[in-house]
């Protein structure tokens, strides 16, 4: 009987802790609603952290949002008191909405009770500015040849005899013979001595002469040999200078990956947050989304920190600020578009238009761009084909353009300690490359025209017509380019 009590008993308490489990493991929903009749361009701003964030367009002049609370582990008590304390509010009017959504309360991770921050990296790390010297021409002494005169009276001779021509056709023989006898009285006796005095000052000249090109010739042999010595120096003032380069591009990697680690740790890849009520010890796992339906027409600001943004197909002049978010979007369009982005990966399948600035951020993928201005900082660009042009400007990080469109206008690359793979049109374009510090790889089939200074090396040339309007343009400093 006794063991017959121990086994209902026993029972009880599994049927208790099933009942328990069970409603501990099940997920509680809760919602919030609101709509707004507005303007077919309305504005919406919003401002969130730790949200996701879903974007719908439709035929409806009325703005409606549902934010969802998603729980698990959590009593129905626990949910219904976060979700009265939720910081979440959506006012507006036909003009402007706003929707803001906070946390509320403290924020953990898997429970270990550490606080995520919003923070910024400072890379406190500088450029060696390394000189190279001038290399010093040797002075070398004009060569002046310093012949000896024709003596005075030659020239004094050679002034007063003159052939008079009008004489000679009216006098004939008679004047000739006068004239020759003029000419032997002046070029007699002390002419004749001065002539062989400037004879022998032109021997000593030669010798002379002879031997300053002797010396001459040392000269320049000592002098070539003094710019090959500084040739050699600056050989090794370079070979330095790459060596600091690559030390400091490998701490800026370092820092780099330090900073996204740090990302990965404060972030969560299932857009799933704990959170902590009231300071008690036990944390709530909780997942927040709205989903925005709007007019086509509708203009976008945003600031979302922690979370996941999907962006509607017709949306235009999207101006967003992003961080530790991930950005998936079919399409991203208008004139006033500016998008800045840190540690946020990026996933658009048509960027039609617009500016993006991107940090510290890993993972950005452009499929097709037809118009881009791109500021790339310490970030992993990948763009699929360029169809029209694009201003790109990067440094610390990697960029690939898998094509270029040969019906494209222009491309604008200007990159400093970047590492670049370009895949070139097939059809014709002109070329200007200009490398500093750089190494440069182009393909064979271009005909181009290279020139090499110092560290800089500069390229310009054309692939099949040189009369193309299409142009790259590629400024480069401390970077690697590979053209193919």
């Amino acid at each position: 009987m006794k063991h017959l009590r121990i086994s209902k008993l026993n029972w009880l308490l599994v049927f208790v802790l099933g009942i328990t489990l069970s409603a501990f493991g099940q997920k509680q929903t809760k919602k919030k609603t609101e709509s707004f009749s507005v303007n077919k361009d309305v504005t919406i701003d919003i401002n969130t952290s730790y949200t996701d964030v879903i974007f719908e367009t439709w035929d409806k002049n009325t703005v409606s949002i549902e934010a969802t609370l998603e729980f698990e582990d959590a009593t129905k008590e626990e949910a219904e008191e976060y979700f009265k304390d939720w910081d979440f509010e959506a006012t507006g009017n036909s003009s402007k909405i706003s929707i803001k959504s906070r946390s509320g309360t403290n924020i953990f991770l898997n429970g270990d009770n550490i606080v995520i921050p919003d923070f910024d990296f400072d890379f406190d790390f500088v450029m060696p500015d390394i000189e190279i010297p001038n290399i010093v021409i040797p002075d070398l002494a004009p060569f002046v040849y310093d012949i000896p005169p024709i003596p005075p009276v030659a020239l004094h001779s050679l002034g007063s005899i003159s052939f008079d021509y009008e004489a000679y056709k009216k006098d004939g023989d008679k004047y000739l013979k006068e004239w020759k006898e003029k000419f032997n009285k002046e070029f007699d006796g002390e002419f004749k001595k001065e002539i062989e005095a400037w004879k022998k000052d032109m021997e000593t000249w030669k010798k002379e002469h002879q031997k300053l090109l002797e010396e001459r010739k040392k000269d320049k042999e000592k002098y070539r040999k003094e710019l090959e010595e500084q040739r050699k120096e600056l050989a090794k003032v370079r070979e330095t200078q790459r060596s600091e380069l690559k030390r400091v591009k490998e701490q800026a990697r370092e820092l780099r990956a330090k900073a996204r680690e740090e990302a990965r740790k404060n972030g969560n890849s299932n857009n799933v947050y704990f959170f902590s009520p009231d300071g008690d010890d036990k944390n709530l796992k909780v997942k927040k989304t709205i989903k925005i339906k709007m007019p086509k027409g509708a203009k976008l600001k945003m600031n979302v920190r922690h979370g996941e943004v999907k962006l509607a197909q017709n949306l235009r002049n999207v101006k967003a600020t992003l961080s530790h978010t991930r950005l998936l979007a079919q399409e991203v369009d208008g004139e006033y578009t500016d998008i800045e982005a840190s540690y946020s990966p990026i996933e658009v399948e048509n960027w039609n238009y617009g500016q993006l600035k991107v940090n510290f951020t890993e993972d950005v993928q452009l499929k097709n761009v037809k118009s881009l201005k791109l500021v790339s900082n310490s970030s992993d660009v990948y763009i699929g084909t360029i169809l029209n042009n694009s201003i790109i400007n990067g440094t610390f990080g990697n960029l690939r353009i898998k094509n270029v469109a040969d019906n494209f206008s222009s491309l604008d690359i200007d990159l400093e300690n970047s590492d670049t793979v370009l895949v070139l049109p097939q059809g014709s374009f002109n070329l200007y490359c200009n490398g500093s510090n750089s190494k440069i790889v182009y393909p064979k089939n271009l005909i181009v025209n290279v020139k090499k200074e110092y560290s800089n090396e500069l390229i310009k040339g054309y692939n099949k017509n040189n009369n193309s309007n299409k142009l790259i343009n590629i400024n480069a400093e401390y970077s690697d380019i590979v053209m193919q």
